[in-house]
């Protein structure tokens, strides 16, 4: 406990020194002075850049931006037979595709966003028609993540647990967010615990030209998927799924700069064990305001 007495009595006590009011003790004062420089450039050397500062979170774009994103995405599936002593086969695929956003207008809420897709190769039966989008300028996180990520990234009404973590106004660097994951129902879902670590302020330079970022870390503990057969979607017993990413956000829009995003999903089934890894990275390509 520190307990300060007025300074201007015969002797002055805190935590636990006692100075003469007379005769001050100029080395003590220098030690302590040369201390707190010591303990000064050891905090500037180990303190995350930016360290507490605080990042609006809330989309802040201009309208006649435009904005094109590289995405590259790649699949590989291995498969082994556990009851025999067979090699593992193992498969791999990869896609790319460019999404164009342009801004158009906006409002105290809003704005509206034209979206073009192209996939390559096409993955569809013929080529996709631009959308015309109401985006929220609270909704920024419906971008955080490199696509392809699991629906609790984004916002639907389903999930609002992460939705609503994310949609705190500010955050400051170094916090971490433990957020619970329990989403879908009984026949359908997945549980556990994904973290969020906004790391550092840092400078990033893409094809798209240098951008100040917040950089954020996204990773988890074993996720749980269940299903009891009545879904479409079957999924066998023991399924589990990690996550492993990125993401950098510009600070004072929120704009995703580049992100990327490793989902290991592991299959242990009588006889037969199986994994699956989808890496996906997007990053700004392209970036003008007209």
């Amino acid at each position: 406990m520190i307990r300060q007495e007025n300074s201007n009595s015969p002797n002055y006590e805190a935590s636990g020194l006692q100075v003469n009011g007379k005769k001050h003790d100029r080395k003590l004062y220098a030690s302590i002075a040369g201390l707190a420089v010591v303990l000064i450039v050891l905090a500037a050397l180990f303190i995350p850049q930016g360290a507490g500062s605080p990042l609006e979170l809330s989309l802040n774009y201009k309208v006649g931006e435009h904005m094109v994103y590289d995405t590259t995405n790649i699949v590989t599936n291995q498969m082994v037979n556990t009851s025999l002593s067979l090699p593992g086969a193992t498969n791999t695929q990869s896609y790319n595709s460019t999404l164009t956003l342009d801004i158009i207008s906006s409002n105290a809420d809003n704005y509206v966003v034209n979206e073009t897709i192209v996939a390559v190769p096409n993955l569809f039966s013929h080529a996709l028609r631009p959308l015309t989008l109401n985006v929220s300028k609270s909704s920024y996180y419906n971008n955080l993540m490199a696509p392809g990520g699991p629906l609790i990234f984004y916002n639907t009404s389903s999930i609002p647990t992460i939705s609503a973590y994310l949609a705190q106004p500010t955050v400051k660097v170094g916090e971490i967010w433990k957020i619970p994951v329990n989403t879908g129902n009984a026949s359908l879902g997945l549980t556990g615990e994904v973290t969020l670590t906004f790391a550092e302020l840092q400078d990033l330079t893409v094809p798209a030209g240098a951008f100040k970022t917040m950089r954020i870390e996204v990773t988890s503990n074993t996720l749980s998927l269940h299903s009891d057969g009545s879904s479409i979607i079957k999924i066998p017993n023991g399924m589990t799924l990690q996550l492993n990413g990125t993401s950098y956000i510009e600070q004072g829009t929120c704009r995703l700069i580049k992100a990327d995003l490793t989902q290991l999903t592991t299959t242990n089934s009588p006889g037969i064990g199986s994994t699956s890894t989808l890496y996906t990275e997007k990053t700004l390509a392209e970036y003008s305001h007209h």
